[in-house]
């Protein structure tokens, strides 16, 4: 692929979380693509399917490999769809991911753990988490810094270089 010419530069996570504690996940990975690797793979239909076939498997993974826990239930992750695009150069593209797992709410606190390997981020990332309106995020405990959006909205920054610790928890009450 000439990996050594695509460099990730930004990532987001937005998570979205239903009073049914449905998890809906977009992930969006921001490259630099000094040989336009992408934009080629992207006018040939065929290479582009094959080529977001092996990002979802890679994706999946990667997901595979984190522990994830709702309520003390460990829950699976599953990548149901990934999309090319750019952000209006063919050296600027992203990878979209679609991700999905649901966990059983309780009455009270629930929590959501993420447990997975540290390591010191490569690029700066955000991770945006809306709940539900009614609901309240009552702790969280993350690398990076947590910021609050009303009752409801976390937005967690993690810059480059800084040191992951591998584990995040929100503890949150749905409405």
């Amino acid at each position: 692929m000439g990996s050594e010419l695509i460099e990730p530069v930004h990532a987001y996570g937005l998570f979205t979380v239903s009073e049914s504690l449905e998890v809906n996940e977009l992930l969006i990975f921001e490259y630099l693509d000094y040989d336009e690797y992408y934009d080629r793979v992207s006018r040939d239909l065929d290479k582009l399917n094959q080529e977001l076939g092996k990002m979802i498997i890679n994706m999946q993974k990667y997901l595979d490999m984190e522990e994830l826990v709702i309520n003390g239930e460990r829950v699976r992750p599953r990548v149901i769809g990934a999309n090319l695009g750019f952000r209006g150069t063919p050296e600027e593209p992203y990878l979209a991911f679609f991700v999905y797992f649901k966990g059983r709410p309780r009455k009270g606190l629930n929590y959501y753990e993420n447990l997975y390997e540290g390591e010191v981020a490569e690029y700066p990332y955000e991770a945006f988490w809306v709940f539900p309106l009614g609901a309240k995020i009552e702790e969280v405990e993350c690398s990076g810094s947590a910021e609050f959006i009303g009752d409801n909205i976390l937005v967690i920054r993690v810059e480059e270089g800084e040191r992951i610790a591998g584990y995040e928890k929100i503890i949150f009450k749905l409405p």
